[in-house]
């Protein structure tokens, strides 16, 4: 744009000189003026380019500061809700059983108790937490997650966790589901205890059946992975002598059949009483399994 306009002036500047070569006495005079016009023109050029040059060097300064800016992740205390339903047949003065049932990424603690009739049928107490880290839905609507998953990589042990997952699985862990358990037997009259995981819950689920090893009976596992390198502190071999069911549909493509027979084998050569099941299906819970997670609970 600049280079046109002074370009323009150029061509201007030449056809006066044509026009007037002829004129005699009046050349100076109107040369004067042109050369005047042409100081004119020149200066508000190089006004208009130190202008351009003052704004080019503000925003490259402000997207310069901004390339340096960073994020600090902290720990800290937070309240959290649990959804909790009771059966019909609750008794204050009689102990039962809890299951404490843990969504999957981007889900919510509402969702999953739409998995709760067969168990409080079956006289169990059945409790979500909502997990800590809100998501945006492609729907606009907010879900959850249990661990910062950076869902770029969609399929966990396709790649390591990184140091900021494993350490959200960590305080989600050690912190927040020692606290939902210590609440729920505070406020209620509760037996044995189990967890059931779907996906990324059912990693919370495997972290927790190792770490809570003295205060959890079994874990139920739909659809999820675990790996070593998630532990943390903890021995894989502490979580031992918790029971644990592995339900698996044989068409998941977000958590591959190998993932799921890979932590099977992890359990089984570390001491774990280990009950594997496959369905005709993909990455749900499969409800029609229920009764069987059910009768696997009463199992002792």
């Amino acid at each position: 744009m600049l280079s046109s306009v002074y370009g323009g002036q150029i061509l201007q500047i030449y056809h006066n000189e044509t026009i007037t070569k002829h004129h005699g006495k009046h050349k100076r005079i109107i040369m004067a003026a042109i050369n005047k016009q042409n100081m004119v023109v020149h200066f508000k050029l190089i006004t208009l380019i130190l202008c351009l040059n003052a704004v080019y060097s503000f925003v490259y300064a402000q997207n310069d500061t901004t390339s340096y800016s960073t994020v600090i992740w902290n720990k800290i205390e937070a309240i959290s809700p649990t959804i909790v339903t009771l059966p019909n047949s609750f008794d204050s003065t009689k102990s039962h059983t809890l299951v404490i049932g843990l969504h999957g990424f981007s889900s919510t603690a509402e969702y999953f108790q739409s998995f709760s009739k067969p168990f409080t049928d079956a006289g169990f107490i059945f409790a979500t937490p909502e997990a800590p880290y809100s998501y945006l839905r492609n729907d606009g609507t907010i879900g959850y997650e249990w661990f910062l998953y950076d869902i770029s990589s969609y399929i966990m042990l396709e790649r390591p966790a990184s140091e900021l997952e494993i350490s959200a699985m960590r305080v989600t862990t050690e912190k927040q589901m020692d606290k939902v358990i210590e609440d729920l037997k505070a406020h209620y009259n509760i037996g044995e205890v189990y967890f059931a995981g779907m996906s990324q819950g059912g990693i919370i689920t495997y972290l927790s059946g190792i770490h809570h090893h003295d205060k959890i009976n079994g874990m139920i596992i739909f659809g999820s992975v675990v790996d070593e390198d998630w532990l943390g502190t903890d021995d894989i071999q502490d979580g031992k002598g918790v029971r644990t069911l592995i339900i698996q549909g044989e068409k998941d493509t977000a958590v591959p059949f190998k993932y799921a027979e890979a932590a099977r084998d992890l359990l089984i050569n570390n001491g774990y009483e280990v009950t594997y099941k496959t369905f005709d299906g993909g990455h749900i819970v499969p409800q029609h399994l229920l009764p069987f997670v059910i009768d696997w609970i009463n199992q002792k």
